[in-house]
């Protein structure tokens, strides 16, 4: 369970107290730091601005945060090494302890195409991971004995890696097979310093911190995974990735961003994939939580 004190060095000490005070851990997905704008906070599915008595629907009573909240923030994070850090927030990021992300904005410098550091923080999103046990049996309701090529697809926040988180864990756990999570940005596993802050699995191997091709070629080459997990797939290169998994008999579970089938058909991803999944899963939100929409590859007609 997320336990709030974990991102007090993060916050600004008034919208900590108010976040202790008011809000249910459980509930919050989201918290928004904005130089010179209010707080905003993704909770219970809906987005809130956040005040010193609670939430609000108006921005009018929010608390605001200038760029030196912001900036302290980021020096939270980095426990106050900047330099130490200077790979992830360069990628846009950093986690933190339990798996939870800070999403980092601000100036970029390049030199000859390449980022050099990023400065004058102008914004973070902090990201807080849940586990929902059983999540994924929308999807696959028998893990143990069927294990396929499976993208999942909705839009951002739709669930996406949560799903995929809990995948990891029961194909593991009660599949018996060796899971491993090709965890680009840091998103599934929640890996930090090389211990996942998320539970997935005990016969699950993470890399982490890299692109998919030199995750892809490790796990085939010298981990022998049965199954391998990855996050956001986007276009040409990472489709060759998963067809060669694929073809050496590995299954590949993965996520894509798409509105619904119609829209994901119409993505270069969908022609790149080439007929390579069994399945495609297409999530919703309901009143009832989490639904999928599980279409079989042979049926499907865009």
């Amino acid at each position: 369970m997320f336990d709030l004190h974990s991102i007090i060095s993060v916050l600004p000490s008034e919208v900590y107290a108010s976040a202790e005070e008011n809000l249910d851990p459980d509930r919050l997905w989201e918290i928004r730091l904005r130089a010179g704008k209010p707080v905003s906070v993704w909770y219970g599915g809906k987005e809130y601005f956040l005040t010193r008595t609670g939430l609000s629907v108006s921005a009018s009573t929010a608390l605001c945060v200038g760029p030196d909240d912001v900036r302290a923030s980021v020096l939270g994070a980095s426990e106050h090494s900047v330099y130490a850090y200077s790979d992830d927030i360069n990628r846009g990021y950093i986690t933190l302890y339990g798996g939870v992300r800070m999403g980092i904005c601000g100036e970029v410098v390049t030199d000859d195409g390449k980022i050099m550091t990023v400065k004058n923080f102008s914004s973070v999103s902090i990201r807080i991971p849940h586990e929902i046990p059983d999540i994924s049996r929308c999807i696959m309701p028998d893990i143990v004995d069927d294990v396929r090529n499976i993208l999942v697809l909705a839009p951002p926040g739709g669930g996406k890696t949560t799903v995929l988180r809990d995948l990891a864990r029961r194909l593991s756990d009660e599949g018996h097979r060796n899971v491993l999570i090709a965890d680009e940005r840091a998103e599934i596993a929640c890996c930090r310093r090389g211990e996942p802050g998320m539970d997935v699995g005990m016969r699950t191997d993470v890399i982490t911190g890299c692109g998919k091709r030199h995750a892809f070629e490790c796990a085939m080459r010298s981990v022998r995974p049965d199954v391998i997990i990855t996050d956001e797939l986007f276009g040409e290169e990472d489709a060759r990735i998963v067809k060669e998994a694929a073809g050496c008999g590995i299954a590949v579970v993965a996520s894509a961003h798409a509105a619904d089938r119609h829209s994901f058909a119409a993505r270069k991803l969908f022609a790149a994939l080439g007929g390579v999944m069994d399945e495609y899963a297409f999530l919703s939100r309901g009143e009832n939580g989490l639904t999928a929409k599980v279409v079989a590859a042979a049926e499907y007609d865009g």
